[in-house]
């Protein structure tokens, strides 16, 4: 029975998951001691509903049934290492990281926890300072997991089990790989970039280097999950900005080498040529 839940990480995702958690179920968020201070004087509004949420730091650890990690890629092993007070054999930890990695590192530093791949599916999610705006349509697909499932369940949480979670996964990593680095390059919404005359062409270029890797990687039918990436792009809100093109647009750091970064070292293990990720690192 999962009962006490740590978030780490609140950007726009960690708010929106700590914020419906709480509502029936008492969530703690991790914080340094800096953003310890700067939070609670600050609180979090969420589609303008003011919501003041239970920091706590790694100074004073307690085991975790629960820990839903929505850092951005490049602080995960910062906040890996301010876990381990928090971490026993019974604990169970989700990523919403962008990428297909994450838990790869997660398991190579606790190897005795219960590790769940997962993965978030969400239409944009705009964040400005503490002020963040969201359509709540979000959903969690994950590996199956009776505690996990009861525990959103529970609280309302949208979530779907898939039966085979590493071609889902590589699913909405091709959608990342198109969708938040042509719009980081573009400065483009989803519907800007769908009226792109060359963007059919595109997308399906783009991909083709990651299909080859992908089957190498022993994936399931990853032209299929192109093409299903690619019509999740077409339908994705007009208006969505992604969240490299709000980190671009904010001057914050973005996640490349989560996408590109990734395929090239890849790509290089398989020798494989990927100009277009390639490109994409240079350019971002």
């Amino acid at each position: 029975m999962i009962k006490d839940v740590l978030i780490a990480g609140l950007g726009g995702v960690g708010a929106v998951y700590t914020s419906q958690i709480e509502k029936t179920n008492k969530v703690n968020v991790l914080v340094d001691s800096k953003r310890f201070e700067y939070y609670t004087q600050n609180p979090t509004f969420i589609n303008g509903e003011k919501f003041e949420f239970n920091y706590i730091t790694s100074e004073t650890p307690s085991p975790m049934d629960l820990i839903i990690i929505s850092v951005k890629y490049y602080n995960l092993d910062e906040i890996l290492e301010s876990l381990d007070g928090f971490i026993n054999s019974n604990t169970h930890i989700i990523s919403l990281i962008n990428g297909i990695s994450s838990e790869d590192s997660i398991k190579q530093r606790y190897p005795d926890t219960i590790v769940i791949p997962a993965y978030l599916i969400c239409n944009s999610i705009i964040r400005n300072g503490r002020n963040i705006t969201h359509d709540r349509i979000n959903k969690i697909v994950m590996r199956d997991n009776k505690s996990v499932a009861e525990f959103f369940d529970k609280c309302g949480i949208n979530y779907e089990v898939s039966e085979d979670i590493k071609s889902s996964m590589w699913q909405k990593f091709m959608l990342n790989i198109i969708a938040n680095q042509l719009s980081a390059v573009t400065h483009k919404t989803f519907g800007e970039m769908n009226k792109l005359p060359y963007i059919e062409s595109l997308l399906h270029k783009i991909l083709k280097e990651v299909i080859l890797i992908a089957e190498l990687e022993g994936v399931k039918n990853p032209e299929l999950l192109a093409e299903n990436a690619i019509k999740t792009f077409r339908g994705m809100a007009p208006y969505g900005k992604t969240s490299m093109l709000q980190d671009i647009e904010n001057n914050r750091r973005t996640e490349i080498d989560a996408f590109a970064g990734y395929i090239i070292k890849l790509g290089k293990k398989y020798n494989i040529k990927t100009p277009y990720n390639t490109l994409f690192k240079y350019l971002i």
